[in-house]
């Protein structure tokens, strides 16, 4: 009993908890920012924003400042309502930490339904860019990230009397009322929604500003100057990659002419796992669901519904194995013992569609697809040089993919000396590398006797294809049923018993027992069951298978909570 009182009284307290936070809303009523740009070219920042709190409690507030595009901030001070706060991490006090970026947090008692007025006061070293031709500015004077809505805010840039503007400031990021004055511009905005920027930009005279230039501007330009090397090196790797690819892929690439006539019967006598194959030269479980119609089509399998759909469960049927004959295909074989036999090679004789589901997800599922490749190649129809140059583009592809990541990491070790620059090499190598898989895996496969082969099917093919999609018709509706291994296997099952169930006359296959006397019923089962087996075998295949301130200091985030 008192375990259900204080789950109660949990309970409770959650949902009042939830309900006062709901209510806790907070706005910048101003967010004024005054700049005096020294002879130097560092920056004294004072910001003042007075929050309105709404609901509460609230107990801090945070701004964080970057340093890139500046040689560092230094002299950081912060106070609440004109009195300066001590540093520390306790109620009243202002804790400052972390490097790139800066971040400065008021700690404040709980604090609800009031206005108050945050300031804070820094120092940005080296921000003014040095050229020949102008002395450039690019500040951010509203954060990169806040979730706050601002009613009105003022930025002040004042410069020294040296610092002779060339042109009209300019605004790169935001929208602002602008106004120029002796030594200084002012630029105003009204009812600022979250993340709205601000960003500005002012030309001053050249030779303005006193000193080098910034560190993180002879950085770049050092950066800059070696960059040719990556340059050269990326398109080195491009050109190569491209030119033995293109190679590559001349000698090992040919296509199955597509065929504008019918051939209303398989042309030669193959499995239809086998003549599926030869349409992709990749094995999926659309060849192992033709190898069991097939098999259940020959009198050796047998499926029953044993469960009807209901609103709360799916379908679900069962597989009977009748016999095992000799003289079965190896990859007949195989699928058999990966559907009716377990782990420890034990037989049993029937699964369930669930069960089987599970199945073609395991490390055994590799026996089914090893054992039709094998027979194919055995049979002549895969060219086992192709095969071997497939396997080595494509491990050649996920090795340069690996070796993408390498060279980032090694090109963040040495940021300092070369920039961002190694992306390029990093993106040519990669680029190579999906490319070299994606050429790999179309490599044609197929020997002279399995592109002849392939090339008689293609008819046939083209023949179920339309028929599946109705464009034309069967001669007569048994052949639904005989030749649905087939368009199972060039992945059409789910079209062609929808089809077939649409046809004239249509029959269920003797192999499928439903749960209804109705044939019409008993159709929407089998459609089912054929639907089941295919999205099953799909899930299957799938298991197995701050942008405007960028160049400028300034910026960061800021909020409450």
């Amino acid at each position: 009993m008192t375990r259900k009182w204080l789950f109660g009284l949990l309970c409770c307290a959650l949902f009042f908890t939830t309900g006062a936070q709901l209510d806790k809303t907070y706005r910048a009523e101003r967010f004024d920012v005054e700049v005096a740009v020294q002879p130097d070219g560092s920056l004294n920042i004072e910001e003042t924003v007075v929050f309105r709190f709404t609901g509460g409690p609230f107990s801090f507030v945070f701004r964080e400042l970057p340093t890139d595009h500046t040689d560092g901030i230094t002299g950081i001070t912060a106070g609440v309502d004109g009195v300066a706060w001590p540093q520390g991490t306790g109620p009243g006090e202002v804790e400052i930490s972390g490097r790139d970026p800066i971040r400065v947090e008021w700690h404040l008692p709980p604090t609800a339904d009031t206005s108050q007025t945050f300031t804070l006061a820094y120092t940005q070293l080296g921000v003014v860019e040095r050229g020949g031709e102008a002395d450039v500015l690019n500040w951010q004077a509203l954060p990169d990230e806040y979730e706050y809505e601002i009613d009105n805010s003022r930025l002040t840039i004042n410069f020294p009397a040296s610092g002779r503007l060339i042109g009209e400031p300019e605004i790169t990021a935001g929208e602002a009322t602008v106004t120029t004055e002796s030594g200084r511009a002012i630029f105003d905005m009204q009812n600022l929604s979250p993340g709205d920027p601000l960003v500005v930009r002012l030309s001053f005279a050249p030779g303005a500003f006193t000193g080098a230039p910034p560190a993180w501007q002879a950085q770049q330009e050092g950066q800059s100057s070696r960059a040719w090397i990556w340059i050269t090196a990326s398109i080195a790797v491009l050109a190569g990659g491209f030119i033995a690819l293109i190679q590559a892929a001349r000698n090992n690439m040919r296509s199955v002419p597509k065929s504008n006539s019918y051939v209303q019967k398989p042309p030669l006598d193959l499995p239809p796992a086998l003549a599926g194959y030869l349409a992709n030269q990749s094995v999926s479980w659309q060849h192992a669901l033709a190898t069991l119609f097939d098999l259940a089509e020959r009198g050796h399998i047998t499926i029953e519904q044993i469960r009807e759909k209901s609103l709360l469960r799916s379908a679900d049927f069962s597989l009977t194995l009748l016999d095992r004959p000799d003289g079965l295909r190896p990859h007949e074989s195989a699928l058999l013992d990966l559907l009716f036999t377990d782990k420890s090679g034990v037989p049993h004789d029937t699964i369930t569609m669930g069960k089987m589901s599970h199945l073609i997800t395991s490390s055994r599922w590799k026996g089914y697809t090893r054992t039709l490749e094998d027979e194919a190649e055995q049979e002549g129809l895969i060219n086992p040089l192709v095969k071997g140059k497939q396997k080595k583009a494509i491990g050649w592809g996920v090795a340069l993919l690996i070796l993408a990541p390498v060279l980032l990491i090694a090109g963040a070790l040495f940021d300092s000396l070369f920039g961002m620059w190694p992306l390029l090499l990093m993106g040519a190598v990669a680029l190579i590398g999906f490319l070299a898989v994606i050429f790999g895996a179309s490599y044609t496969k197929l020997s002279d006797k399995g592109f002849q082969y392939a090339t008689t099917f293609e008819p046939f093919r083209r023949f179920l294809q339309d028929v599946s999609k109705n464009k034309t018709d069967l001669p007569d509706n048994t052949y639904y049923e005989a030749y649905l291994p087939y368009a199972t296997g060039y992945g059409l099952a789910n079209q062609w018993v929808k089809r077939m169930g649409e046809s004239d006359d249509p029959r269920i296959p003797a192999y499928f027992r439903a749960a209804e006397v109705d044939e019409a019923v008993n159709m929407a089962s089998f459609i089912a069951v054929i639907m089941a087996a295919s999205n099953s075998g799909g899930a299957a295949g799938a298991a197995a298978a701050g942008a405007a301130g960028a160049a400028a200091a300034g910026g960061g985030a800021s909020g409450a909570g």
